[in-house]
């Protein structure tokens, strides 16, 4: 069943049609000695976050507390995203090839590329791809296309391990060499390092690839990195998992970049054995035509109205594989309006809010950690994401363990990518934990218990 509101002018007009002046006088055949004179005795109001806590506990469902993050952080979607989801005038067809019966998702479509190219700072955006980490893959590949005579790529370890893993092999089917740039000791990408490869390069580098705020949570001197890859005639790419960031820190392709991607899953509803993604891709106009992927555009029909149709889209895109630019021909639909609808509810300033109130969620709960004695790994900016040191790999084993009897998912063991970081936790905070889970956690990490 949907919901639906009613505005005041909705209101007005029913009141209109009845002859009624107000709502009140709709109760004047109930007496006034019968009539409830004070605010009903109702427990405070509640946030839809706290609501909805607070029902599923009623339910007996209540849900773990998750810190698990690296690179799949939930945020706050509002439940009416699921409801607008539903609504018919985007049950139109799948793929889009008749603008005249496709409107509905080719809005969509059009909408999301607007929102897109608006966060990661760029001219424009496609209309999706299936992950962050095929987005990257892609702007990978998009980059050898436009430097033809350079055959190696350079992407900094501080790049999602996954990222990267799925990187390696399609650059590697396409004849690319992935080198990987180190790390400093405070776990963002060594500049130095990356000039001395450069030099080795000898011009041979068709991009510079780095993550911010990288795996684990740490902002990169991104002007620094950008202006290092243009003077030396390569493409500066930026990978990123969590868009809410740039609702804080400035956006790449405002920074320069050439080529930004990301992953929107996190704004898309719930997290569920890894769920379909979101990827996010936006570039600058000059390199529009290399773009992999859909293009929605807006045009004008012949009665003078606004329409939307594919763009810059050759059939070889879809059907002759060979002749394609990429071999990705659709776009995860579902999650990119979702996404849409998500980001158009919170608006550019309810957006900048909701990245505030990460970052303050982070600096909690580094504040926490470090007062209870808990080493933290990086110093420096963060956002969401923190690693956390312990003495001894069963210090720590034990801990997690305990926490998980207790329905509490800590964060992610690092050793699994990065052996250099033994017994290390990356822990994620965003706007759905409370200072209570903060506390929680901290307490349980730090020994003290719960």
């Amino acid at each position: 069943m949907r919901y639906l509101s009613h505005t005041p002018g909705d209101i007005h007009s029913m009141l209109d049609t009845m002859q009624k002046p107000s709502i009140e006088s709709l109760f004047e055949s109930i007496p006034k000695t019968a009539r409830l004179n004070r605010d009903l005795d109702l427990p405070k109001a509640l946030s839809e976050i706290e609501l909805k806590k607070t029902l599923q506990k009623i339910a007996g469902q209540a849900p773990a507390a998750s810190f698990l993050g690296a690179g799949a952080a939930s945020h706050f979607v509002p439940e009416i995203v699921s409801q607008l989801l539903l609504r018919g005038e985007w049950l139109t067809a799948y793929t889009p090839y008749q603008p005249e019966v496709s409107q509905g998702t080719l809005q969509a479509i059009f909408e999301f590329q607007t929102i897109v190219a608006s966060l990661l700072g760029c001219d424009v955006a496609n209309a999706s791809m299936y992950d962050g980490a095929t987005a990257l893959a892609e702007a990978l590949l998009m980059s050898a296309r436009l430097k033809p005579n350079a055959k190696i790529i350079l992407i900094s370890r501080a790049v999602h391990p996954e990222y990267r893993e799925v990187c390696q092999t399609l650059l590697t089917a396409a004849g690319l060499h992935l080198a990987e740039i180190p790390l400093t000791s405070k776990g963002t990408t060594d500049i130095a390092a990356l000039k001395n490869q450069i030099g080795k390069a000898h011009g041979n580098i068709a991009a510079i690839a780095y993550q911010s705020p990288n795996f684990f949570g740490q902002l990169e001197s991104q002007a620094e990195l950008i202006d290092l890859a243009h003077s030396h005639q390569a493409l500066a790419v930026v990978a990123n998992t969590d868009p809410v960031a740039f609702g804080a820190i400035q956006s790449p392709g405002n920074l320069g970049a050439d080529i930004v991607v990301s992953e929107g899953l996190g704004l898309c509803g719930h997290l569920s054995l890894g769920a379909p993604g979101v990827g996010l891709f936006a570039t600058k106009q000059q390199y529009l035509r290399q773009m992999p992927g859909r293009l929605c555009g807006a045009t004008i029909d012949s009665d003078g109205n606004i329409g939307f149709v594919l763009t810059l889209s050759t059939r070889e895109q879809h059907i002759r594989r060979e002749k394609a630019t990429s071999n990705i021909c659709t776009n995860h639909g579902l999650m990119a309006l979702a996404f849409t609808i998500t980001t158009s509810l919170y608006g550019k300033l309810g957006f900048k809010k909701l990245a505030k109130h990460n970052l303050q969620k982070t600096i909690y709960f580094r504040q926490q950690a470090k007062r209870l004695g808990l080493h933290l790994l990086f110093d420096g900016p963060h956002f969401n994401e923190t690693v956390i040191q312990f003495a001894q790999k069963e210090t720590l084993e034990k801990t997690l363990d305990n926490l998980q009897k207790q329905d509490i998912f800590a964060g992610v063991k690092l050793d699994k990518w990065y052996p250099e970081y033994p017994n290390c936790l990356l822990v994620n905070t965003t706007e759905l934990h409370s200072d209570d889970d903060i506390d929680k956690l901290t307490h349980a990490l730090s020994q003290k218990g719960l």
